[in-house]
């Protein structure tokens, strides 16, 4: 799982279905658009929904690993305190 120390702060729980949502409505207006049949539509906008949720997964997966790999004890002295980053040439 994460290292101590680390938190996810991001709240990336729905970007799965907001992927599928907007996949599946965008497969939905071009079928309408095109005056598909009722089954072919079906199928075209649940194909739409699997795919968008497998890559809206594959995205959170991405955002979350970037997140835990993060280091915020550089950002942060104190609680609430934003300074900048220090490299090895300001020692």
């Amino acid at each position: 799982m994460s290292e101590p120390g680390k938190i996810n702060n991001l709240k990336t729980k729905n970007l799965p279905p907001l992927f599928m949502m907007c996949g599946g409505a965008v497969a939905l207006i071009i079928c309408l658009i095109r005056g598909t049949e009722l089954l072919k539509t079906l199928i075209v906008v649940f194909l739409a929904l699997l795919i968008f949720a497998i890559l809206g997964t594959v995205v959170k997966s991405i955002v979350d690993k970037f997140n835990m790999t993060m280091h915020y004890s550089d950002y942060f002295e104190d609680l609430g305190d934003l300074v900048e980053k220090r490299t090895g040439d300001d020692l």
